[in-house]
C-alpha cells in the first residue's frame, strides 16, 4: 500500500510536470516516461488505470518525447488493458493519432502473429482504432500492408474467443471502407463462406447508413 501511494503520488507530480511544457525536456522526459510505464506494469488496478490516465496526458502533451519509444509504449500498454479491462479505448485513439498509421501497423503485425488472448484482443482493438480513425490520405501508407494485414486478421476470425472474432471482422471492414471491395477482396480468401458475408454484411450496411 505504501508502494502503490508514493507511485500515486509519483504520477501526479509528473501529470503536474506535464502540464507545464517548458519543463519537460531531453534530460527528464525518459525518467517520467520509465516511471509511468513502470506504474503501468504494476499490478494495482487502480494504479494502473491512473497511469494510463497518465500516458494519455504524456503523449498528447509530449509527442516528441515518446515517438523513439513507441514500441515499448505500445507492448506496455496492451498489456495493461488486459488487467484494466475497463472497456475505455480512449489509450488506443492517442496511441494511434500519437503515432500514425504506419508505426502502429509496423508494432501491432508481429503482435498479431505471436501474442495470445487476452493481449491478443487488446492488440486487435489497437488496429481497429487505427484503421476506423484513419483518412483517405492514410491509404497509400496503409496499402503495403494489405497482404500482411490480411494474413495477420483473417485466421482470428476463426478464435475461440468471441471478442477477438467480432473486433478482427471489423478491421476488415474498416480496411473495406477505405479500399473497397474490389481491392481488398483478394485479401480475404482465406475467410470461411460465413465470414466473409458477414464482413460484407456489415460493409453493405454501413455503406447504406452512410447515404
Amino acid at each position: 500500500a505504501v508502494v502503490s501511494t508514493q507511485s500515486t503520488g509519483a504520477l501526479m507530480s509528473a501529470l503536474n510536470i506535464l502540464r507545464e511544457d517548458r519543463l519537460v525536456n531531453e534530460d527528464n522526459s525518459y525518467d517520467l516516461l520509465s516511471a509511468i510505464l513502470a506504474c503501468i506494469e504494476d499490478g494495482d488496478v487502480e494504479l494502473v488505470n491512473k497511469a494510463i490516465k497518465v500516458m494519455n496526458k504524456f503523449l498528447v502533451y509530449q509527442p516528441k518525447y515518446t515517438l523513439a519509444h513507441a514500441e515499448e509504449i505500445v507492448a506496455k500498454v496492451t498489456k495493461a488493458k488486459v488487467a484494466l479491462a475497463i472497456g475505455d479505448n480512449t489509450i488506443f485513439q492517442v496511441l494511434a493519432s500519437t503515432f500514425g498509421e504506419e508505426t502502429i501497423i509496423k508494432i501491432v503485425m508481429p503482435m498479431l502473429q505471436n501474442e495470445t488472448f487476452p493481449v491478443l484482443l487488446a492488440v486487435i482493438n489497437l488496429l481497429y482504432q487505427c484503421l476506423k480513425d484513419s483518412k483517405d490520405s492514410a491509404k497509400s501508407v496503409l496499402e503495403p500492408w494489405l497482404a500482411e494485414m490480411g494474413e495477420s486478421v483473417c485466421p482470428h476470425c476463426s478464435h475461440v474467443e468471441t471478442n477477438v472474432r467480432k473486433q478482427s471482422i471489423f478491421c476488415l471492414v474498416e480496411l473495406l471502407l477505405l479500399f473497397g471491395p474490389d481491392q481488398m477482396d483478394p485479401h480475404l480468401k482465406s475467410l470461411t463462406v460465413s465470414q466473409k458475408k458477414l464482413v460484407y454484411l456489415y460493409y453493405n450496411r454501413h455503406q447504406r447508413t452512410a447515404r
